[in-house]
């Protein structure tokens, strides 16, 4: 039988960044009450853009190396959220995101990834203290050669949020990917101000500590965890002498530990800097039984512009 290594539960979960949202919406339930009280109608928003690079490291499958690889990540998202009646509100949006690798011309893996698709959910209110999301994302998900319906692919993330106070917040959800070696995971995590400066978000994919230097700047380390489900084209096993890649699934797997900086210049809006090192890369084609990795550690950087009204 199989086992489901520790890391492979974690990037199965990557979906479930949603539920740092819920913790979120959670806060702002409870800190600005009275204010959505003072408006009919509700409409949140929130928009990220992120760009990161990461440098070089020995590819190999198993032991044999194929050459160096580094990347770059662009990741564009923009959601809307009105209320359709007290305690629901519906999520609809679009998102984009690029991986692309530096490879050496023999190595069997696709120098670019990206995604682009749709967001559908809704975010309920069940009771005074639990949210619930239920979000979709119909998309192309392949290296965007010779796009078909064979590259559409829809993830969905079931997500809860209990709210103990506006303090502590406890997250727990379902990933589901039918694309994926294990298709359905869970993932958990907490969300607790435990002092004045001090907050520990360990909400997956990206479990940190945050220290508040002062009423804009925050202080934070911890991790950060990247990837998704892709098609490669018919051809692609055949131009590279691996007949079994063609039109198959490769699963992208990224591990990052890194610091950083936010600064909020105005209350709806942060930026973000931070640097650190990639610590694990996989293409694990499942479908075919082919693992290929990234040996040894590699620094990245990344800057990021988040907002949120």
């Amino acid at each position: 039988m199989k086992k489901i290594n520790l890391f492979c539960v974690t990037l199965g979960v990557l979906s479930v960044s949603a539920l740092s949202l819920l913790a979120q919406v959670a806060n702002t339930k409870l800190d600005s009450e009275m204010d959505v009280q003072k408006s009919d109608v509700r409409i949140a928003q929130e928009t990220n853009l992120s760009y990161s690079y990461v440098g070089a490291a020995d590819v190999k499958q198993g032991d044999a190396k194929l050459g160096n690889l580094s990347s770059q990540t662009t990741d564009l998202k923009y959601v809307i959220s009105p209320e359709i009646k007290e305690g629901l509100l519906f999520r609809g949006g679009v998102e984009w995101e690029r991986y692309s690798f530096s490879l050496p011309d023999n190595a069997p893996l696709p120098n670019t990834l990206q995604s682009t698709n749709v967001i559908i959910g809704v975010d309920i209110q069940l009771a005074d203290q639990w949210l619930m999301r239920i979000e979709a994302a119909p998309g192309f998900y392949s290296d965007f050669v010779d796009l078909s319906s064979r590259d559409i692919n829809v993830p969905v993330i079931i997500g809860a949020s209990y709210l103990v106070n506006k303090d502590l917040q406890w997250v727990f959800g379902l990933s589901i990917d039918t694309w994926r070696e294990y298709p359905v995971l869970p993932g958990a995590g907490v969300r607790w101000k435990f002092a004045d400066q001090w907050v520990l978000n360990f909400i997956l994919p990206k479990p940190r500590i945050e220290y508040e230097l002062e009423k804009a700047v925050t202080l934070f380390a911890g991790a950060d965890m990247k990837g998704g489900t892709y098609m490669v084209n018919g051809d692609f096993g055949k131009s590279h002498g691996r007949g079994n890649l063609n039109q198959t699934v490769v699963e992208y797997s990224e591990a990052r530990l890194g610091a950083g900086v936010a600064w909020k210049p105005i209350p709806f809006l942060t930026l973000e800097a931070e640097t650190g090192a990639v610590v694990m890369r996989e293409f694990n084609f499942s479908r075919a039984d082919t693992k290929m990795h990234a040996d040894g550690a590699a620094p990245y950087g990344q800057v990021a512009l988040s907002g949120s009204f």
